[in-house]
This record gives structure tokens, sequence and C-alpha cells, in this order.
């Protein structure tokens, strides 16, 4: 049956955007909403546990019985329209989050190429270096996000897991945009994620953001300035790229690999294997936050 009934003062592709973070929670949801072809757009191959909208929008398939308008959004991983009575919720399972399940980053979708000196790269290899340590599964939802140079391959898990990213902008796991960060962060929280962090990139701060706070997440504004690499201090912080000029010390250097993570093509091994800094580097920092060496400064 149906778990949430996601209704209330947001709008309503917001109120679709909270039952994406439902649903991709292996959720069941229902959303009060008539939203728009883009966010309807944005929505689909982001469902899991069941994702309905009252009324019908137009192109989607529309159903009266609940048991089937579930069955048929779960079995086909589909958005389904639903116009019976609102149905009594009950609780189905425990709410959980696979990092790539079945299909490489079903969550996360475009995003830039990363290139020298690119603003997001100190972003991202700050939160690398916060969560690649932690043994729980955080979920980072972001209105920006860097494209892999390389596809995830899937693992086929239900239960919840993590990987080590292999560069830096695998670091995102859901960009689904028009559909606000900061509203999937709230439904993800609203199902009762327990199994790690919820963080959200936001473009700017908002109610919504604010709740995600208020409900245990975490937000990085980017309209604000601010030190991402105390997100886990602060909860909520803005995001300054600062610019310096950067070298590599090789007696430091033990040839990690970390800071090749970044994917910044001005960095790059050296003959001697050692990391070397190339006349392109912009100084975005990047490669020098994820250095736990001290090699680069």
């Amino acid at each position: 049956m149906v778990e949430f009934i996601v209704e209330g003062p947001w709008d309503d592709d917001e109120k679709l955007a909270i039952g994406v973070g439902l649903s991709m929670t292996f959720r069941r949801a229902l959303v009060h909403a008539e939203p728009s072809p883009n966010a309807l757009k944005a929505a689909e191959g982001a469902v899991w546990g069941a994702l309905l909208i009252k009324p019908c929008p137009p192109g989607l398939p529309c159903h009266r019985d609940i048991k089937e308008a579930v069955a048929v959004s779960e079995a086909e991983l589909a958005l389904v329209g639903y116009e019976g009575p609102d149905p009594p919720t009950t609780t189905r399972r425990v709410s959980t989050f696979n990092k790539h399940y079945m299909r490489p980053w079903r969550w996360a979708r475009g995003g830039e190429e990363a290139k020298v000196g690119h603003p997001l790269l100190p972003l991202m290899s700050c939160l690398y270096t916060l969560l690649k340590m932690r043994d729980d599964v955080p979920i980072v939802i972001s209105d920006v996000r860097l494209k892999p140079t390389a596809p995830a391959g899937p693992d086929y898990m239900v239960t919840p897991t993590w990987h080590l990213p292999r560069e830096v902008a695998e670091v995102v796991d859901v960009h689904l945009p028009p559909l606000k960060a900061g509203a999937i962060a709230l439904g993800v929280l609203m199902g009762g994620y327990r199994a790690g962090p919820v963080i959200a990139i936001v473009k700017q701060r908002d109610e919504l953001a604010e709740t995600v706070v208020k409900m245990g997440g975490y937000v990085v504004a980017l309209n604000e300035e601010g030190d991402p690499c105390q997100l886990f201090e602060r909860r909520a912080v803005g995001y300054s790229p600062k610019v310096s000029k950067y070298t590599v010390d090789p007696a430091l250097c033990d040839r990690c690999g970390e800071c090749l993570k970044t994917a910044c093509p001005a960095i790059t091994p050296s003959p001697a294997g050692h990391p070397q800094i190339l006349p392109t580097c912009t100084g975005c920092s990047a490669c020098a936050l994820v250095c736990t060496r001290g090699a680069i400064r």
C-alpha cells in the first residue's frame, strides 16, 4: 500500500521532487500535484518504490484501484497517475538506498565535464575527502554535478551499499534538474532514511534547505561564502572557491594517487611517479584538498 501522501505548502514541482526522494529510497508515495512537463520528464527513471500522482498528468496511465496503481508503478519503474480515493498510509519497509542499483548512475544524469580550474572541483574534492572513509551510506543530492569520465557498473544489491569513488565527480548520487536537490533530500529524510548522512548541494538556501537541516540533513549553499569542509561541524555551509598557486613536494608524496581522482587535466603523474602540476593550473585547490600527505601546498 501507499506509505506517504505528499501535500502541503510546496509548489507542484517541489511536491513531485519530494515524492521522487521517497521513491528512490524504496518508499511508496502518492503526490497531490500537477507537475510541469519538465519536472515529469526529469522524474522518469527515478522511480523504484512506487510513485503515484493525483490528478493524473497528461500522457501517463491512470488508475482508480490503488493496489493496481502501486503494482504497475513498481513493476514498470514508472510514474503512474491515480484518480481514486486517498488510501490510508501503512509502513512497508525500512528506507534504503543503493549507490548504483541495476543501472549505472541511475539517479544522476548529465553534468558538466571537468576541466582545468572548474569551480566545482574544490567542492567535490572536499566532499570526497569527508565521505571516502565513512562506513555508512551517504546520499549526496545536488543541483550541480561534474560528469564522471567512466560509467559505474551495477552491483545488483538491494541493501544500502557504499563504494569508493574513483574520482571526485562520483560523489554526487542524485542530479535530476529541474527537480530541486533540497526537495529530493527532504523526501529522503521524510521517508526515514538512517543509513548515512543526507547532503543537499543547492544553488541557493531557501525554506526547503532550512527544513532539510531541521530534519537532520546537511546543506551546501552555492550562493553563500563558506567552507564546505566544515559541513559536518556546521551542518549548513556555503562554498567559496579559493584560487592560489600550488606546488608538489616529492619528499612528502608516497604516490597514493588520491590527487589524480580530481580528474583535473592540470595534474598528472611525472616520470618519477609523483604528481606534477602543469602550467595550465589555475590554482583551484582541488588536488591540495584531497592530498592527505600534505605534499601539495
